[in-house]
C-alpha cells in the first residue's frame, strides 16, 4: 500500500457482525500490502480483528480520541507509525462513537477536515458506519462527506460527495476543540492565542469574555458535547474567531433581543466593547459564531 494518492473512504454496513467482516477485509488487505494498522473501533470489531487476524500489526486506540482530538493531529499521530521514507501508508479503521454520530454538523466538519488531512499525509482512512444503528442524519452525513465508498471489495467514487465549506477569510493562527466545562483552561488558551495575535490589555480581555460565552452557548445549543471546535484567524487588521455550533440559528441584531433566549447572554456579551463584533453564519447543516476584534482606531 504505497502512498500514491489520498484515500478517505466510507464502508457502510448493517450491524456488528457485518462491521467485523468489513474491518477484517480492510485490515487483511492493508497487512498484505505491508502497512501498519490503527483501529479506533468498538469491542465487537476488536474481537473480530484479533480472532481472525491473530498477530497482525494492529494498534488499537480509543474511539473517544476521534471526538477529542482534531483530525490533523490524529493524522500526524498515525503517520508517525511509518518508518521515514518507507513510501507506504498507514491504514486507519475509524468507527465513529455515538457522541460524534449524534452531532451531524460537528461530524460533517470533522470528515471534511479528515479529507484535507489525509490528502497531504501517508494515511488511508476507512470509516465504518452502521446504517442499522446510526441516526438517519449521520448516514446522510457519511454519504456526503467521503470521497470514496467501499463496495464489494473495491473503492468507488462517491457521486453524492459535497464540496467542503470554505474557511473564513484570513490567515489561520490556531485551531482547537475546547472542553466547554474547562472554563479556566479555555480562558488561558484564548488569552495566549490573542497575545500571539498582537492583542493586549482591555481589548484582549473583552474579546476573551465574548469568546468564553460563545463556547458556553455553543455547548448549550449542541446538547453539551464533549468539545466545541474553534478557529482563530488574522483577517487584515482584525482577529476573527469562529466557534462551531450544531443546528441552524438566525442572525443576531444589535438592537433586537434574540427570540431564542439561549442566545441572550451571548448577545449581551458582545456589547462589552465597541471593538468586538459578533455574527451568526451558516456552516453546512450547522452554524458558526464569528467573533471579530478590531482596534477602534483601525490599527
Amino acid at each position: 500500500m504505497t502512498a500514491t494518492s489520498a484515500v478517505h473512504r466510507c464502508a457502510f454496513h448493517a450491524g456488528a457482525e457485518e462491521a467485523g467482516r468489513v474491518a477484517v477485509e480492510l485490515c487483511r488487505r492493508a497487512v498484505a500490502a505491508g502497512s501498519p494498522v490503527v483501529a479506533h473501533v468498538d469491542d465487537a470489531v476488536r474481537r473480530a480483528l484479533t480472532e481472525e487476524l491473530p498477530g497482525a500489526p494492529v494498534t488499537f486506540a480509543p474511539q473517544q480520541r476521534l471526538v477529542r482530538v482534531p483530525p490533523r493531529e490524529l493524522a500526524d499521530e498515525w503517520s508517525r507509525l511509518l518508518a521515514p521514507g518507507s513510501g507506504r501508508r498507514v491504514a486507519v479503521l475509524s468507527q465513529p462513537p455515538p457522541a460524534l454520530l449524534s452531532d451531524a454538523a460537528r461530524w460533517r466538519s470533522a470528515e471534511h477536515e479528515a479529507t484535507a488531512a489525509v490528502a497531504v499525509r501517508p494515511v488511508e482512512l476507512s470509516c465504518l458506519v452502521d446504517t442499522a444503528a446510526a441516526p438517519p442524519a449521520a448516514v446522510a452525513t457519511a454519504r456526503s462527506t467521503h470521497p470514496l465508498l467501499w463496495c464489494s471489495g473495491t473503492d468507488l467514487p462517491n457521486p453524492e460527495l459535497e464540496a467542503a465549506p470554505r474557511p473564513a477569510a484570513g490567515t489561520e493562527l490556531a485551531r482547537r476543540t475546547l472542553d466547554p466545562h474547562a472554563a479556566a483552561g479555555n480562558r488561558a488558551w484564548w488569552t495566549a492565542v490573542m497575545a500571539d495575535a498582537g492583542l493586549s490589555g482591555t481589548l484582549r480581555d473583552e474579546l476573551v469574555l465574548v469568546l468564553h460565552e460563545a463556547v458556553r452557548t455553543a455547548a448549550d445549543l449542541s446538547g453539551h458535547p464533549d468539545g466545541v471546535p474553534v478557529r482563530v484567524a488574522r483577517d487584515g487588521a482584525a482577529v476573527a474567531c469562529e466557534v462551531a455550533v450544531a443546528g441552524a440559528y438566525p442572525a443576531l441584531h444589535p438592537h433586537e433581543v434574540p427570540a431564542d433566549r439561549r442566545l441572550l447572554l451571548l448577545w449581551l456579551a458582545e456589547k462589552v466593547s465597541p471593538a468586538v463584533s459578533l455574527a451568526v453564519l451558516p456552516a453546512g447543516s450547522g452554524s458558526r459564531f464569528v467573533v471579530r476584534a478590531e482596534h477602534p482606531d483601525g490599527g
